[in-house]
């Protein structure tokens, strides 16, 4: 039987606050997304409440959130659910709902995401947000901007940017950012642009896990989205949802230029919604999950959206001319072909981590009814929404299109995406300690200066492979005055060792140990960087 139709009947944001003043508890903030979302629907009887929210044990002490909710909210009752898949929750939350509702069991489901971070210092949360990260990538002191910043260097490498030229790419992305952020009453950071200078001052912009720097990453806050969902014909209908895994740590993975998961998550949104070639949409208002300022030409590569070359251009122009107005960008801008991330993104609206994904829902809905919060970013002709949202390392991905029901368009015939996956049973955990020393290849090095499990900070690590297999290490000696482990460049070639602490560590050959600076400058001659 084919699912119902599902429509948006309201939308409701709260600010998202940096001060941990606004909201006095969870179920405030709560309360408040709700009160928006109803002055916003038509609707005002629910069948069910699907609950967003992270990790309510550690940043608020409660269990059973989804009950204590639905009780504050004066819908006692009711049945209630939590969904969590770490920093997609919100999203999560939202395709669960409207399942309900496309099967019919369920006319009218409100769907309520956020988190309550601003209650817990920054060393606290960046401990709790760390236990989304494989245990065995903690014990070696990587937090989530530390694999980030792994992809990232495999990525940029790619692109042959390196150096300087990685940070001059960064600071523009931060810069555009902010610029969104600033014009929206409801961000993080309103009325506080950014410019090129700042993101270089190191006395306000400190290393994180290099090249990631404090100005590359979403900050903690506090805030909440309300979506109400209904069968009954709305202005706008949810046009596809897609979702995707990947092995939880990045040893395992087969890619590392990239988010398997998003292109997985992508391909099954688009065929769910008859789209054949997302870049021919009109009309298409995007919002791609950029905790950390290179995830966003990442993401818009792998959702399709642009040739991976070509991503870097599309957001700020020409990295070695002059920067441009980033509302006036032809591409990405307001009026661009492409426009993306027009509430600031995770980076300046915020990323109160199990809202984030129900915030980009209703700020797309908020864009093809005309009622963004900026009305400077109002796409004038937005007709279709893209929501993207990564929940871990890039390990539970959901992509959910939102459509204008009067849209009028055509469905493409497209070849079904893989839906079903066999159980491999028996299949083994990767196992470390059988590793042998001996020589082994770079893929992506970084320098972690804020680290997981009380690991002392700064650690240098680097992701080998070495006899077909994936390992990380740390580097075996304290940096010299003028070496940059960081900059290994893949294919590089260190020694492997295995501690008897059991942990592996890697020595760059003696004869470059202290000469690295000359030595990438004369592989970047080789390679025409």
């Amino acid at each position: 039987m084919a699912p119902q139709e599902v429509f948006v009947a309201g939308v409701g944001l709260t600010k998202v606050d940096l001060t941990g003043n606004i909201f006095s508890s969870v179920f405030d903030l709560f309360a408040e997304a709700y009160r928006r979302a109803l002055r916003d629907s038509p609707v005002r009887s629910f069948d069910a409440i699907q609950i967003g929210i992270m990790d309510s044990e550690e940043f608020e002490n409660r269990a059973n959130i989804a009950t204590k909710i639905a009780d504050q909210i004066g819908l006692t009752g009711i049945p209630a659910v939590r969904s969590e898949t770490a920093s997609s929750t919100g999203a999560c939350a939202f395709h669960e709902a409207y399942y309900k509702v496309a099967s019919g069991q369920c006319e009218n489901v409100l769907v309520l995401a956020g988190e309550r971070m601003k209650m817990v210092t920054t060393e606290v949360a960046t401990t709790i947000m760390s236990k989304t990260v494989d245990p065995v990538e903690r014990r070696f002191g990587f937090t989530m901007p530390g694999l980030i910043a792994l992809l990232t260097q495999v990525w940029m490498q790619e692109r042959k940017i390196r150096g300087k030229g990685v940070a001059d790419v960064m600071a523009r992305l931060m810069v555009r950012s902010h610029t969104f952020g600033a014009m929206n009453p409801l961000a993080a950071f309103y009325g506080k642009p950014e410019t090129l200078d700042r993101y270089f001052d190191t006395s306000v912009n400190l290393p994180v896990a290099t090249p990631l720097m404090r100005k590359d990453c979403s900050p903690i806050c506090d805030g909440a989205a309300a979506v109400i969902l209904t069968s009954k014909p709305q202005a706008v209908r949810v046009a596809g949802l897609g979702s995707a895994t990947e092995t939880s740590s990045l040893l395992d993975r087969a890619n590392l230029s990239g988010l398997d998961a998003t292109r997985a998550a992508a391909r099954v949104a688009y065929w769910r919604a008859g789209i054949a070639e997302p870049r021919q949409v009109e009309g298409l208002v995007v919002e791609a999950h950029d905790a950390f300022n290179s995830l966003l030409p990442m993401s818009l590569a792998d959702l399709g959206l642009v040739d991976p070359d070509d991503a870097i251009p599309a957001l700020v122009g020409d990295p070695s001319q002059p920067p441009g107005d980033p509302v006036e960008h032809p591409i990405t801008g307001v009026c661009g072909t492409l426009p993306t991330n027009l509430s600031g993104g995770l980076k300046a609206r915020g990323h109160p981590v199990g809202g984030t994904g129900l915030f980009q829902i209703a700020e797309t809905v908020l864009q093809i009814t005309g009622g963004f919060p900026n009305p400077g970013a109002q796409v004038p002709d937005a007709r279709m929404g893209l929501c993207h949202s990564i929940g871990g390392p890039g390990n539970n991905v959901y992509v959910t299109l939102v459509e204008a029901s009067d849209s009028g368009r055509t469905r493409d015939a497209v070849p079904a995406p893989r839906l079903q996956f066999e159980s491999r049973e028996g299949r083994p955990r990767r196992e470390d300690r059988n590793i042998r020393e001996g020589q082994a290849v770079v893929e992506a090095a970084t320098t972690i200066f804020v680290t997981a499990e009380r690991v002392p900070a700064p650690v240098h690590a680097a992701l080998l492979s070495i006899d077909g297999r994936r390992v990380f290490a740390k580097m075996d000696h304290p940096a010299g005055e003028n070496e940059e482990p960081e900059q290994l460049l893949a294919g590089q070639k260190v020694k492997l060792l295995v501690k008897d602490d059991g942990n592996h560590y890697f020595q760059i050959p003696r004869p470059r140990r202290f000469e690295m600076a000359r030595i990438v400058e004369a592989i970047r001659r080789r390679v025409g960087a």
